[in-house]
């Protein structure tokens, strides 16, 4: 079942997004920290998302998507999320040090982003494993769309990787289309090998597609 996400709802997407948080796998190797991993890639949709979904498996929450209509209102969310959620709170974040080189190489190996006119809203889309193969993924991404083409957003965006190649396939099925790409050392450490990231966008008003800016900017953010 896809339903909206609902408050109580948190616990169970911030464990998933950590299960899913490098190209499908626990974001354990990268990122030890479950409970700040889930604050900082959760929380600020919780506070300032729109079009986000759960999907249910046998009553359990077992896949979710997750969005922002436009970057200044979820970059309000997260200051919020930082300041209210997570810097009150930090003596309980004991594995933080070990997240210190994701971060910092965050920083420096930034990711390309399209143009934010075009394509102001972005999305997060995560199932566990034995949600796969279920059209789970294409339902909640059909969800989030209607939601967006409903609050009249004109396009989305989204950043992912070549590792994940079902990603990719659901994302063109979909009318997504690839608008930057760019070979990055972000993940040597965990993969052993450079990663490509993808930036893919979809108009929902309007003209056609429209190409990322050269030089455009955004800092990375875990891998769908």
């Amino acid at each position: 079942m896809i339903r909206p996400l609902r408050p109580d709802d948190a616990a169970a997407v911030g464990q998933i997004a950590f299960e899913t948080g490098f190209f499908g796998h626990s974001a354990a190797p990268y990122f030890p920290d479950e409970a700040l991993f889930a604050d900082l890639w959760v929380g600020p949709y919780f506070r300032g998302g729109a079009g986000n979904f759960v999907a249910e498996v046998d009553g359990v929450v077992r896949g979710y998507v997750l969005g922002s209509p436009d970057p200044g209102l979820y970059r309000l969310a997260l200051q919020a999320d930082l300041l209210e959620g997570v810097l009150p709170h930090w003596p309980r974040y004991r594995r933080a040090l070990g997240a210190v080189p994701y971060l910092l190489r965050a920083l420096l190996f930034p990711t390309p982003h399209a143009d934010w006119r075009t394509y102001p809203a972005h999305l997060h889309i995560n199932l566990l494993p034995q949600a796969r193969g279920l059209h789970l993924g294409e339902g909640l991404l059909r969800s989030h769309l209607a939601a967006l083409r409903s609050l009249g957003v004109p396009g989305v965006q989204l950043s992912t990787t070549t590792e994940n190649q079902a990603a990719l396939g659901l994302y063109r099925k979909l009318g997504f289309v690839r608008l930057a790409e760019q070979v990055t050392p972000l993940w040597t450490p965990w993969l052993g090998h450079p990663a490509r990231h993808v930036i893919m966008g979809r108009r929902l008003s309007g003209p056609g597609q429209e190409t990322a800016t050269p030089g455009q900017k955004e800092e990375a953010a875990p891998p769908d």
